[in-house]
């Protein structure tokens, strides 16, 4: 077992100062003004986790001891494990699927960097406030029938109508017509429509959810088409220990809270609206599934007592939820990172050897490792990732 050093990333949508979970777990000096936007462990070159009091990072360590790894994990991680802290919205954005990471690498690797698709998975740790994937037909309809200026400038009542067609693809592709024509208005007409729809949120006595994130967005990214995708997009909150998953090609944004998140080992990401950074509109619309359904909970699974299971239909990363209850830290033939997010307790290995682990604690653990879990706070509260084998 090895203690790490995990990369924090000051993207200016995360929290600020001590405020999230970021901040709380790291070891740095925390300013007041800066943004501490995510905890990245692993191996991945934008973010490469070290060994504790070595210099190394953990990608020259599996070099030297590939022992420690086990046989899926084709010489190092599969996977790169996250914390977030979400102050303001994170862009509207999908992830490529392989093939698509392959082409999109090798034409823009500035944008593109890495070759490889991007499942990802949330689980809360606060109250976590996104929008993920497209709302039923019905619920798009009603939000266009209400929001009447963009069936206006979509020029084709028709098309709205096809939402509601017993056709899934016909559905499908009406949603992929809506949505792509609107994502390609001018920047006049975008302001447009904004602002009557913003001026009608303004006066009424009394607004829906989804007005006040419309309102809120607003603020965040004036006059950005993506102030509008709530209409589209499921709106939710996950409770702490609720958690989505997310395949290729369905749109998303985080919106606020703490979360973990754990993903295939990739940075690539599409996105359309909600930021200052590249916008690569046509990608994200052409490939879209378009699929229309409830919001996409994703159900774990009790494994023993005090040990919850996410495991995705994805061969890279499954993660272990542990608290208070756990005895046993179970031994697998995969090497795994894990973060303590609360409390405390004792590593209790199989040479009787303890360690104190705590709050902010980041352990890379190694394949068929034995353990106990004793003396634990109340409050404890850890995560594991691991490619399942």
């Amino acid at each position: 077992m090895k203690r790490l050093e995990c990369k924090i990333q000051n993207y200016k949508w995360g929290k600020k100062g001590i405020t999230g979970i970021v901040a709380q777990l790291s070891k740095q000096v925390i300013e007041e003004d800066e943004s501490y936007a995510e905890l990245w462990m692993g191996t991945h070159k934008n973010g490469p986790s070290k060994i504790e009091n070595e210099q190394i990072t953990l990608a020259e360590y599996f070099e030297k001891n590939p022992n420690v790894l086990g046989q899926y994990e084709k010489k190092g991680l599969n996977f790169l494990f996250k914390v977030l802290s979400v102050g303001t919205s994170l862009s509207v954005q999908s992830h490529p699927t392989k093939d698509q990471a392959i082409y999109l690498h090798s034409k823009d690797p500035k944008n593109y960097p890495d070759d490889n698709h991007k499942p990802e998975m949330a689980i809360a740790i606060t109250d976590f406030e996104l929008l993920c994937g497209f709302r039923k037909p019905e619920e798009i309809l009603l939000n266009l029938l209400l929001n009447k200026e963009i069936i206006e400038i979509i020029g084709d009542k028709q098309i709205t109508q096809s939402l509601m067609e017993n056709d899934e693809q016909k559905c499908k592709d009406a949603l992929k017509n809506i949505f792509t024509k609107i994502w390609f208005l001018s920047e006049d007409k975008i302001k447009d429509v904004l602002n009557k729809i913003l001026s009608r949120i303004f006066l009424k006595e009394e607004r829906t959810n989804i007005d006040d994130l419309i309102m809120r967005l607003n603020d965040q990214y004036p006059d950005d088409i993506g102030i509008i995708a709530p209409l589209f997009l499921n709106y939710f909150t996950l409770k702490p220990g609720e958690a989505t998953f997310l395949g290729p090609n369905e749109p998303h944004a985080y919106l606020y809270g703490d979360c973990v998140e754990c993903m295939a080992l990739s940075d690539n990401t599409i996105r359309a609206g909600l930021t200052p950074k590249f916008k690569d509109i046509k990608t994200l619309c052409d490939n879209l599934t378009y699929k229309m359904s409830d919001p996409p909970i994703f159900l774990p699974k009790i494994l023993s007592n005090g040990i919850v299971e996410y495991a995705p239909p994805v061969e890279e990363f499954a993660v272990h939820k542990l608290d208070d209850k756990v005895s046993i830290l179970p031994s697998i033939p995969a090497a795994s990172i894990m973060i303590i997010i609360r409390g405390e307790a004792i590593l209790l290995l199989k040479n009787d050897k303890k360690e104190e682990i705590k709050e902010g604690n980041v352990l890379f653990i190694p394949q068929l490792f034995e353990g106990k879990i004793e003396e634990k706070s109340k409050d404890f509260l850890a995560f594991r990732a691991f490619t399942p084998f």
